[in-house]
């Protein structure tokens, strides 16, 4: 994922979350999206807690994360998206994990629909 793709700063971060728009919440992540209207792309930021584990696991964690947010095709979407890790990702394979994110990010999808019909 590019940089141009991803939030880096923690104002970019909070303002996300203060809108408290939230796609999906469960014991591997939590979603939570705004609407970004400057950027005709995508912005993600991925959040691991210390929680999780050491710096090598939470990176695994961060790295799997972009690498299933580049298989669902997702950076065309007009958002801010900020993606929580919780301990319970570890507990779960990839591909369940990978369809969790799916379903969170078919909530984005479909306020979006809505408004424009």
């Amino acid at each position: 994922m590019k940089k141009s793709y991803r939030l880096l700063k923690s104002q970019d971060f909070k303002s996300v979350l203060d809108q408290r728009h939230c796609a999906g919440k469960n014991s591997s992540v939590s979603v939570f999206y705004a609407s970004n209207d400057e950027m005709k792309h995508a912005r993600i930021g991925v959040s691991v807690s210390s929680k999780i584990g050491n710096a090598v696991t939470r990176v695994r964690v961060r790295r799997q994360l972009r690498a299933q947010i580049n298989l669902l095709n997702v950076l065309d979407l007009p958002f801010d998206v900020v993606i929580i890790a919780h301990s319970g990702y570890l507990a779960k394979t990839f591909e369940e994990n990978t369809e969790i994110l799916r379903n969170c990010f078919s909530h984005i999808c479909a306020p979006s629909k809505g408004e424009q019909a």
